[in-house]
């Protein structure tokens, strides 16, 4: 059967796989699971085929019977936060987050700011796919109204959830580098109203990333990582495409890998939770660092499959007080159901002033480990196979678990298989506690997977 959605929403390259008329499909698609009714509030990053995409989706959603509000360019974090106070019935976020530019997408939410669930995808994936169609009348297709009044209280409120008096009292010194992307509709913004000195980079939407690309990995941030040494910042924060990620560098100017990101922000909010029981939601990707910050939080860690909605459909289950995943998304339970690379930099701010420390000292309370990503090219049609292969061939030397891959947990270290959900990969992650170790468990899982697809690919020849 065709499939459309993905680890959460779809993605493709503009005007290839994903075009005008995919998505009015879709958005009738969605219309119909509303029944016709309600308002379904969408917003975009500044990809070049994003207004076109955001008109498209917004067509087949009024010609199904539902009401729209547009929020414009804005960061998905926002469009989250914007849902239930706007009393809509369901969000469309235009992204592709991290993908190169050629690359576009759809993320579908739930009325009460969390991502749609996998059961819900399917069932608009079903509709997207059937023949028949909601018919609506002339007289009941929807209009679309545009919101502009939202930004302001979307980042008051944000200021409120930690302690701007204090923050504003250091006069912190923040390099901020939104990539070109959604984060710069904000994030500059968000850090002045605490009070912060904000040295801009890359912070004018550019929908064709020319200043860097839209992912904030180690190697696309050596701009960032040089100016916030040479300018004698405090750190350097650095988002996303859509901005829902945000992970940090300290002010020697050293890159931190998101999952310290996500441990820094953890152990803060824990630490000042009142509740008798403590808890952290997070995938099998995630670094140890989430297991070592549990004990130190007195916690329990509770593991997911990979992917956000699996991550928020667990904390409301378990009510959870925090989330997150190893790529620098954090989901906070008190505040909205969905990563925020928003409020995460405001808690980093307020955890560093509250413990009169630099993130760099910060960061060196927990063990540090060594990662290795790495992938093997796999078309999608391929990846059921190939996962279900790798399972059989997997040594047994090793701790097995089996939640969404294979993960092998070694005494030094581990090793996870799994396919992509975003890209034609098949993943192949490790970390151990030296670089020798880890280098050695991803090599020993490359060629694991490499042989099981070349057998794959042998049989189908």
């Amino acid at each position: 059967m065709e499939r459309l959605f993905g680890t959460q929403g779809f993605r493709g390259i503009f005007s290839e796989t994903l075009t005008p008329t995919v998505v009015e499909r879709l958005g009738r698609a969605l219309a119909d699971f509303l029944r016709g009714k309600g308002t379904v509030a969408i917003a975009w990053d500044p990809r070049t085929s994003s207004e076109t995409l955001s008109q498209a989706v917004s067509a087949g959603i009024m010609a199904g019977g539902c009401e729209v509000h547009q929020l414009g360019l804005a960061p998905t974090p926002m469009l989250s936060f914007a849902i239930p106070r706007l009393g809509d019935s369901a969000g469309v976020m235009v992204t592709a987050s991290h993908n190169p530019p050629e690359f576009n997408g759809i993320k579908l939410w739930q009325a009460d700011g969390a991502p749609f669930t996998s059961e819900d995808e399917r069932r608009v994936e079903k509709t997207y796919l059937a023949r028949e169609k909601l018919q609506v009348p002339t007289s009941r297709c929807g209009h679309l109204r545009i919101v502009e009044d939202l930004r302001p209280r979307y980042v008051h409120e944000l200021a409120q959830q930690v302690n701007a008096d204090s923050i504003r009292r250091r006069r912190m010194r923040v390099v901020a580098d939104c990539g070109g992307g959604a984060a710069s509709a904000v994030a500059p913004d968000i850090l002045e109203r605490v009070g912060c000195e904000v040295e801009r980079l890359h912070c004018v939407p550019d929908g064709r990333f020319q200043g860097r690309p839209p992912e904030p990995r180690e190697q696309n941030l050596s701009k960032l990582m040089k100016g916030v040494s040479e300018k004698g910042a405090d750190m350097g924060v650095a988002w996303d495409g859509d901005g829902d990620r945000a992970v940090f560098v300290t002010h020697k100017g050293r890159y931190l890998m998101g999952d310290r990101t996500f441990a820094l922000a953890a152990y803060h909010r824990l630490q000042a939770s009142q509740d008798p029981q403590k808890s952290i939601v997070t995938q099998v990707a995630t670094s140890d660092v989430i297991r070592d910050v549990a004990r130190a939080a007195g916690a329990d860690v509770i593991l997911t499959r990979v992917g956000e909605p699996n991550i928020v459909a667990t904390m409301k289950k378990t009510n959870a007080q925090i989330g997150g995943e190893e790529n620098g998304g954090v989901i906070y339970r008190n505040w909205s159901w969905t990563r925020e690379g928003m409020l995460t930099p405001l808690i980093i701010l307020d955890f560093m002033v509250r413990e009169d420390q630099s993130l760099e000292q910060l960061d060196h309370r927990f063990p540090t480990y060594a990662q290795v990503k790495e992938g093997v090219p796999c078309e999608e049609r391929d990846k059921a196979r190939l996962r279900d292969r790798v399972a059989g061939m997997v040594p047994a030397d090793a701790e097995r678990e089996d939640l969404d891959g294979v993960k092998l947990r070694y005494g030094d270290g581990w090793l996870l298989l799994r396919p992509s959900g975003t890209e034609p990969l098949f993943r192949v992650f490790a970390e151990a506690r030296t670089t020798t170790r880890a280098k050695a468990l991803a090599q020993m899982g490359m060629r694991l997977v490499q042989d099981a697809h070349a057998e794959i690919i042998k049989t189908k020849n």
